[in-house]
Formats: structure tokens, sequence, C-alpha cells
């Protein structure tokens, strides 16, 4: 790395061509016959920095060819690329001036895991989701389409991505428009998981038949060398390649949608890659351009487990940053440093592995329940459940639609499924929330995983709005749990009721039920709240994993003779609105907890709940997340501090409240 890095490891090997390349530009000047070498310089620092850091390392590592392709054979300062998901552009951020920053990749105040505008001019959108390069793609191409020399636009897709039904659309709508765009279709056999799915099959056929270009290869060959005729025909090769694919993989789909196919390459061949895609960006329409590349190429473990090297944490944890503190009136803590961590101890389980326990023991004994997961098989704990029950397990690939769907029929015909999703990504099949599930009022369980913030994958994961978007309909069960025991219970609940009911947690560890409550807790049933502790003046409406902060913040201040009462709301929906028109009467302050958006929140039920109430005498405090869109940092617990949201955080909007009380 440059001498004026200031995170430069002095021991870490010389890469002198990496270094060199501030910019695209500085890629033209560079000899063909040296890219390889500057490939293996960039995976290899891949390789040193992502596995200090963390991130996504599987991906990159096998997009590295084809990134430096891309670069030499496009100008994106004018033309336009869109990397679908994003998390694959590490290699796209070391060659557009960004090297210096990996030391500090999906940190507080550092890179960010995936493409920002905020970054770079290179960037042409922050995204996070699945699915949605190719109608990125088609919409900046017909935005363009007006201009003399039109920019070219290109889409990069994974081939589990390419199964997701927005791909499709996509495809089909630029196939029947014509529009030129150049699709590259990354296609490593990988999501996290393996890809799965009919789309994934016919793509397997197609890698398999690799003899398809040998026999073009072979063809070209023998045309050639016949003495006059041999370079006129030469032209024809395309239409016998065409022949020749046809008869291997029957009913070419993509171009059936109007679609070129070119392919499949190798996609570690950089040479090949930079030459065809120079050829193809000549080419009129939508023009797809398929490679084959391996995920996690050059890892030692990449050909064993791709599924371990898609994503690694860090080797050491990262050293906590500065963080503007924000208190419960949006103010802002100008000193810079955080207050001391303040979560309790951590003796559980993670919350997705307590689910995935909670959910087998429950399958044991009611053979009616299935599990579901959209391409989230080991993300959401499943892959303990398919492992368990085969039969009984169903990834249906990168479609949160239709796996919700499916789910609404199984539920119909009698069966409890059971939809693991994260909560950023359930936003996708809302409409089968509404249409299918909700509005038929059928028993679908969804376990929304990472339900609140997620520290290092920032605002394109957060799971911060599902209690705003599912509360809304009508008849649907919310709640959290705030420990592993109350996982078991809440689960056993929610596959008792009538209805949908959605049950969420983040991705973090529980903490030890002993340490929260040790006495015998309340029966489990919708809209029952549990009193943890009763206080004086202020009492502490907290929902789900936040309860432990609101109960160590409750200590801290009864060590200075302050009683404030506590509360596991458990249910967003029903709300328990006897124990809270109890509380409006009792209290001075009613302070709700939530990790999520203020906006259609908890805080907001609780508001809602209490303008229907006879009047009492509490005001309520409302914390939760801001309307804003909370950006990366190094952890959870990090972003909880920095908005208030922790012990520290509650410990002092308490004692706020209580001066203010004070003084007026």
């Amino acid at each position: 790395m440059s001498q004026t890095d200031p995170h430069a490891d002095p021991g870490a090997p010389a890469r002198p061509l990496l270094e060199s390349i501030d910019s695209p530009a500085d890629l033209a000047p560079l000899p063909s016959e040296r890219l390889p070498e500057l490939c293996n310089e960039i995976r290899g620092f891949l390789l040193d920095n992502v596995q200090r850091t963390g991130g996504h390392l599987g991906s990159n590592l096998g997009v590295v060819e084809l990134t430096v392709a891309l670069h030499r054979a496009f100008d994106f300062r004018r033309d336009r690329v869109v990397f679908d998901v994003s998390h694959q552009a590490y290699v796209h951020k070391l060659l557009t001036g960004r090297r210096e920053g990996f030391a500090t990749l999906r940190q507080t105040g550092g890179l960010c895991g995936f493409t920002n505008p905020e970054e770079s001019d290179y960037d042409l959108f922050h995204t996070g989701h699945a699915g949605t390069s190719v109608s990125l793609g088609l919409g900046l191409a017909l935005a363009a389409a007006h201009e003399k020399e039109p920019p070219h636009v290109v889409s990069v897709i994974g081939d589990a991505s390419l199964g997701a039904g927005v791909a499709f659309e996509a495809l089909n709508h630029a196939g029947a428009l014509g529009q030129k765009l150049v699709v590259v279709l990354n296609d490593n056999q990988w999501s996290i998981s393996r890809s799965v799915g009919a789309m994934a099959r016919y793509l397997s056929r197609i890698r398999s038949a690799r003899l398809v270009q040998r026999a073009q290869q072979e063809i070209a060959s023998l045309i050639n060398a016949i003495p006059v005729i041999g370079p006129r025909v030469d032209r024809t090769l395309d239409q016998i390649g065409e022949v020749i694919r046809h008869s291997l993989v029957p009913g070419h789909v993509f171009e059936e949608l109007g679609v070129t196919y070119v392919g499949p390459i190798d996609g570690h061949d950089v040479r090949r890659l930079e030459s065809e895609l120079l050829r193809i960006k000549e080419l009129d329409g939508v023009v797809l351009l398929h490679t084959l590349t391996q995920k996690g190429k050059g890892h030692p473990d990449a050909l064993e487990h791709p599924e371990r090297v898609h994503g690694v944490k860090p080797s050491a944890p990262p050293a906590p940053k500065e963080a503007k503190v924000t208190d419960d009136r949006g103010a802002g803590r100008e000193d810079g440093k955080l207050p001391p961590s303040s979560a309790p101890p951590r003796k559980g389980p993670a919350f997705t592995k307590a689910f995935a326990s909670s959910l087998v023991k429950l399958a044991e004994r009611d053979l009616r329940i299935q599990a579901i997961t959209a391409a989230m098989p080991s993300g959401t704990g499943l892959d303990a459940f398919a492992e368990r029950f085969p039969a009984r397990f169903h990834d249906t690939g990168i479609t949160e639609q239709h796996a919700l769907a499916m789910a609404a029929g199984m539920a119909k015909g009698g069966l409890r499924p059971v939809a693991a999703i994260y909560s950023t990504f359930l936003q996708r099949g809302y409409d089968q929330v509404f249409q299918e599930i909700v509005l038929q009022g059928l028993p679908v369980l969804l376990c929304l995983d990472r339900a609140g913030l997620v520290g290092q994958d920032g605002p394109t994961h957060n799971g911060v709005f599902d209690i705003a978007y599912l509360r809304t309909f009508p008849g649907v069960v919310l709640c959290a749990p705030r420990d592993a025991s109350d996982m078991d219970r809440m689960l056993e609940m929610a596959l008792r009721q009538d209805g949908p009911v959605a049950v969420r947690f983040p991705r973090d560890t529980a903490p030890d039920p002993e340490v929260i409550h040790a006495t015998e807790r309340r029966e489990m049933a919708p809209g029952k709240a549990e009193v943890l502790c009763e206080g004086e003046r202020v009492v502490v409406w907290a929902y789900g994993p936040l309860v432990g902060q609101a109960l160590l913040a409750a200590e801290r201040l009864r060590a200075d003779g302050v009683e404030i009462g506590v509360v596991d709301a458990r249910f967003a929906k029903p709300l328990d609105e006897e124990l809270l028109a109890r509380h409006a009467q009792d209290y001075r302050w009613i302070v709700t907890l939530e990790e999520h958006q203020r906006a259609g929140g908890f805080g907001s039920a609780v508001l809602e709940a209490l303008s229907r109430q006879p009047a009492g005498d509490a005001r309520v405090r409302v914390l939760g997340i801001p309307d804003r869109f909370v950006t990366h940092m190094s952890s959870r617990a990090e972003q909880l501090a920095s908005l208030g949201l922790d012990a520290a955080g509650v410990e002092q909007t308490v004692r706020n409240l209580l001066q203010s009380a004070r003084i007026s």
C-alpha cells in the first residue's frame, strides 16, 4: 500500500502493480500480459485485508479478473456499471481510488461493504438486495437513449440473483424493447449457500457443456485452414455455434427472451474477458455474457467449503471508534466519547441458534411444521432443520415473494409453515404477506431474523421497518422474545394461533435468562406483557432484546436511589392495553424502548393505544431510531449506543425526565 497510508501494514508484501492503480485510468497503459499479475496482487490484498477486517470475501475473490476486465473494456467515468447486491464490489473499490481505506472496511466511519454514491462517483446506487441490477441498468440505458452517443450500461448479476423474479421481469422487458444493455452473468453456482432451482440446473447444464466452446474453436480452425473460401465463411461461425449450442441445450432461455447469449467463458481468464467485452460492447440490443467463476478463488478453503468463505469475521475485534451519541431528545453529546459498555453478560446462544433449536424441538412433536427460507438456510439457522427433517425443509432461492405465497398455500392445506426471512428481505414479499397470508387469515409463522440494527452491513440490511409495515395489517400478532427462554415459549405460542404471527429477533447473542429475570414468568399469550419490576414516576416499556438494556439502566439508577419500573412488552400487537391504562394512571412518564424506527413502531402503537384510554397523568417518551438511515458501524452495540438505545442512553433519558420534572 501507499507509504502515505496511515493504516499500512509494514509487514505486508509488496504489490507494485496494485499500488500503481489509483483510478481506472491507470489500468489502460498496463500491458495485457501483466493483467494476470495484477489480478494475483488484488487477490492477495483481499485475502490479507478482508480476513483482518471481516466482510464478503468469497464473492470478491471470484470476480477479480471480471472486474479488472470491465474497467479495461469500459470507461465508467461515462459508462455505467451496476453490481447486483454489490457485496462483490470490493475489487471495483480498489480500482477506483479507495485502496487506502480498506483497513476501515465495514467499520465505524470507514468504507461501506456495498457500493455507496457518497464514497465515489463510480458507485451509482447504494444497493444490498438481490435481483435488481438488470432493472436499474435498463432504467439507466433508457434515460440516456436520447443522447447522440449514449454511454454503455453494464449490469453484473450472479446466478443465484438471476433466479429472482425481478431479474426475469427485467430481462423480459429489456429483450422486448431491444434496448442496448450488457448483462454480465457471474455464474459460480452459489449465493451464500448453493444456488437452487430450475435456473440453477439450467445454468449447470450450460456450464458442463464446455465442449460447445471446444467444438466452436475446432470448427474455426478447420474452416480458416481451407484455402480461399475459409475467410469467406468464417463469419458464419456464430450461426454454426448457435446450432451446436441449441442441440446441446434445447430451448435456449435467454435467446427466447430476445437476449443475445455469449458464453460460457472462463471468468478467470482476464485477457479473454477483456477481448469478449470489447466485442460485446459493439453489439446492439441486450447481450448476456455468461462467465464461469469459482467463489473464493485463491482461498485455501474455497473448493471444499465455499459457503464458509462467503463472509468472514474480523481476525480481531476492531478497535472502538469515537462516535457522536444522541440522547433521548435527539441532541448530540459532543464529547466524542461513547459511554462504557452497558450490555448485560452475554452467556446465552445467538438468537438465530435459539430459534433454530426451538423450531427443531417443536417439529419433533408436530409433523405439520414446515420450514421455508429464501436462499438463507445457514443465515437463518435452518440448516439444522434441513438436516433433521429434509422432506419438510424448503429453500426457494432468492424468491421471497414466492416463498411467502407458497407458505400461504401450505397453511391453507393444513400445514404449519414457518418462513424464516431476514427482516430487511421480508419487505420484498410485502404484497404476499398482505394478500396471500393476512387477508386470508392463514396461520403462517413469520420469523424475522436480523430484526433491528446489524452493525457492519448498514442501512441496506438494518431490519428497522417491519413493525410499522406489519402492524397496520388487521389480525396479525407481532411479538419479540427478550432471550432464548422466551424464544421457546413464543414460538410454541405462535404455532398454536389460528392466524398469522410475526416474531422478530436481532443478529446478536441472547442474554442469559437468569440475568434478566429469575422468577416464574407470566404465561405467554397474545397481548399479555410482563412487569419485571415496579417503580416510581417512570416506567420503561421495552420491546424484545432491549428489555435487558432497560433492566440494566434500572439497576444503575437504583444504585442512586432512583426506582423505575420495567415492563417486557412482548407484543407490539396486540398491546396489553389493560396494563398500559393502569400505568398511565400510576406513573408520571412512560418511556418506550425499541430497536426500530420511531415512526409507526412500538412506541407509536403505545401512543395510539393511550389515545383510546381515559385521560391519565402519564406522558410518553418514545426511544427508537430517528427519521434517518443508520450507517454501518463496527457493531450493533455501537449503533445502539450512538442512538441512546443502550442502558446508558435509557439511564440518561430517565435522569433528564426527572430533572425536567424538578425544574417545572
